[in-house]
């Protein structure tokens, strides 16, 4: 086995998906533990302007990578059926 198998083996799919996209830390992640990630893409919805401001209330200026936004409609406004 390679050294990565070997290190994934007995582990939950969770923790190994969190391994794979740790940011500033390395080595194992335990149940409980507190993590930082780098997700490829971060995804709201109808609530995009409460997430924005959590977001400038934590005290971010701009999006760093645009790309990574998806943000998905969920009603059906302009219908008139």
């Amino acid at each position: 086995m390679r050294s990565s198998a070997v290190h994934l083996a007995g582990r939950n799919l969770v923790h190994k998906i969190l391994e794979k996209h740790l940011v500033g830390t390395i080595g194992a992640v335990n149940t409980g533990d507190f993590v930082s990630l780098r997700p490829r893409h971060v995804m709201t919805h109808d609530n995009s302007h409460a997430v924005i401001q959590k977001f400038r209330g934590l005290g971010a200026a701009k999006i760093k990578t645009p790309s990574q936004l998806v943000f998905a409609l969920d009603h059906d406004i302009q219908n008139r059926s």
